[in-house]
């Protein structure tokens, strides 16, 4: 390992993605994407390493090495037995391109590897494999643990205590473990998502309010709010666009109710379509404020892209409480929605958008700090810490 140190006494790394979960467009690789930025901003030199045979969807203009042990499983459509078979192949599979990754260290000089979407399967892979006695940092990223997740995160996390070069961190917003917490692993608070080279938007007439995403039946409270919209009268002239992108057949069926509903009411347009990399991005710029209802509990233990995106597009919010609480806690960048009460809803929709001239530029100073608090480089330099 060679670190070297610049003039201005910065440490210069060889940092290694190793992503192992997909190759087409999504969060997977928008994450990568963020931290390879966020690592070439810091003054790291960023490569990937990808099992063999990957063909990337967009180039991100760093070396990527090839990993042997056979090509990335996607789960993408496949249920019952078979993906309990695919799961055992992507295990056994994980390990050999763990194996693999030592070995491509050591040839190209590599000084640090992260694995950016880690779960605790990573971990029961990394024991039965060479990348354990690593003798480089290795970090595994967890996107958040939640309290079904917890214990086996707990027991796979304190048999990695004697692996002196395995770091775990845990973005997250919140300490759900207080003195359960072992040493080798670390809380650090997730980054913005938006690429450097995303320009903000000046602000649109009339006033654009975006709901973007998947549609999952009982994780966001869809149609409560567009009735909502649908039954009142605004004093300012406001439009809403609702992306709403199925995730099953079953899904798909009543987004194809939701839109035949609703479409009618000229102030709302819906988009059906994936919006990937660019195009992920414009639309966040193509509105004012982004909407998140979202109302599974699960987003209180696992942070939100969109979420975190719209503070790094500078774009105030309309969110739910269950949805990372914490970071409206700490910088009100927008107002809460309660869109399981109709009525209640009705009444924070139109003091939001009739108030919302009044209210902007307190939005935008919390969002300024907001951005301050979840930067890139924050999140590099506590995660190299």
């Amino acid at each position: 390992m060679v670190v070297e140190q610049n003039a201005k006494g910065e440490w210069h790394m060889r940092v290694a993605i190793l992503e192992t979960v997909k190759a087409s467009a999504g969060f997977e690789l928008e994450f990568d994407r963020i931290i390879i930025e966020a690592l070439q901003e810091a003054g790291h030199e960023p490569v990937m390493m990808m099992p063999e045979g990957t063909v990337l969807d967009q180039d991100f203009h760093v070396p990527v090495y090839a990993l042997s042990g056979g090509s990335i499983i996607s789960y993408d459509g496949v249920r019952g037995l078979k993906k309990i078979w695919y799961s055992l192949q992507r295990e056994r599979r994980r390990v050999r391109w763990f194996d693999s990754a030592v070995e491509v260290a050591s040839a190209e000089e590599i000084d640090a590897i992260l694995l950016t979407t880690a779960t605790y399967r990573y971990l029961r892979s990394l024991k039965k494999s060479r990348l354990f006695f690593s003798k480089i940092p290795v970090y595994f990223i967890f996107l958040g643990v939640n309290p079904q997740e917890k214990p086996k995160f707990l027991a796979h996390a304190k048999r990695c205590l004697n692996a002196e070069n395995i770091h775990l961190c845990i973005t997250t917003l919140r300490d759900d473990f207080g003195k359960e917490l072992p040493p080798n692993v670390r809380l650090i608070k997730p980054p913005v998502m938006i690429p450097k080279d995303c320009i903000c938007q000046a602000e649109h007439t009339p006033l654009r309010i975006g709901f973007f995403g998947h549609y999952r039946k009982g994780e966001k409270s869809i149609e409560c709010l567009l009735e909502a919209i649908q039954t009142v009268e605004f004093e300012r002239s406001v439009r809403f666009v609702f992306q709403l992108v199925p995730t099953t057949e079953g899904d798909g069926q009543e987004v194809e109710a939701i839109i035949e509903k609703y479409e009618k009411d000229d102030r709302i347009t819906f988009r059906t379509e994936k919006l990937l990399q660019d195009d992920w991005y414009n639309a966040i710029q193509s509105v004012d404020v982004v909407i998140l209802p979202y109302t599974a509990e699960r987003y209180l233990y696992n942070w939100s892209a969109i979420y975190f995106t719209a503070i790094g597009a500078h774009k105030p919010v309309l969110v739910t409480r269950i949805l990372n609480p914490e970071v409206m806690t700490q910088d009100l960048i927008g107002e809460f929605i309660d869109p399981n009460n109709y009525e209640k809803v009705k009444r924070q929709l139109v003091d939001f958008v009739n108030f919302y001239e009044e209210r902007k530029e307190g939005y935008k100073k919390a969002l300024v700090h907001a951005n301050e608090v979840y930067s890139k480089k924050r999140f590099i330099e506590n995660l190299l810490n």
